[in-house]
């Protein structure tokens, strides 16, 4: 789905940072204090890596290591994966997907100026798709300018439409059938009994 969003119409602006020679234990109490699951790591103030809660529990909890020894240096992901805040949104997620990342930091000039995670971008996403569904109802409330065949409209079957959002699965789907008040996407039909 095209849209005009970028990063910086959807990214939080809450940041939290530590520097790298901050050690783990602080690094756990600085998150669970702000009540996020991951933190920042800056080096001369310019942002250079990440730790998340599962590297504190993989790298550091798993290896039965001493919080207060280790360093952020010595379990942040590094290099630190950024996107520029007039990227598009589309662009973030596709990103995000094929690193298997959940949290996207938005840099600047060097600078950290906010995150876009995986929950800012499914809340994005549902908003956008509640929007075309209202599109599509006020446009089309009883099912009219459907693309149908001859004989489906001889035998009264659901409508077809060529696009848009379903209303089981809130998915955008190439093909949707009006069926029973909702428009049903094809994997909808096929794997609930209600609408086989």
């Amino acid at each position: 789905m095209e849209t005009d969003l970028s990063v910086s119409d959807v990214m939080s602006r809450r940041l939290i940072t530590a520097d790298v020679s901050e050690t783990a234990d602080r690094l756990g109490r600085i998150m669970a204090d702000a009540g996020v699951g991951c933190i920042i790591i800056t080096k001369e103030g310019h942002p250079i890596g990440i730790v998340t809660e599962r590297d504190l529990v993989v790298k550091i909890i798993s290896k039965n290591r001493q919080p207060s020894k280790v360093k952020a240096q010595d379990i942040m992901s590094t290099p630190l994966i950024t996107i520029p805040p007039d990227k598009s949104v589309e662009l973030a997620s596709r990103e995000m997907a094929r690193r298997r990342i959940r949290r996207l930091p938005v840099v600047q000039d060097r600078k950290l100026i906010g995150m876009v995670s995986d929950s800012d971008l499914i809340l994005v996403s549902s908003e956008l798709g509640e929007i075309l569904r209202d599109i599509i109802r006020q446009n089309n409330p009883e099912g009219e300018f459907a693309v149908e065949s001859e004989w489906e409209a001889e035998e009264k079957t659901p409508t077809v439409f060529v696009q848009g959002i379903c209303e089981v699965c809130g998915n955008l789907a190439e093909s949707l059938e009006y069926i029973d008040g909702a428009y049903v996407c094809t994997r909808c039909r096929e794997e609930l009994p209600l609408y086989q």
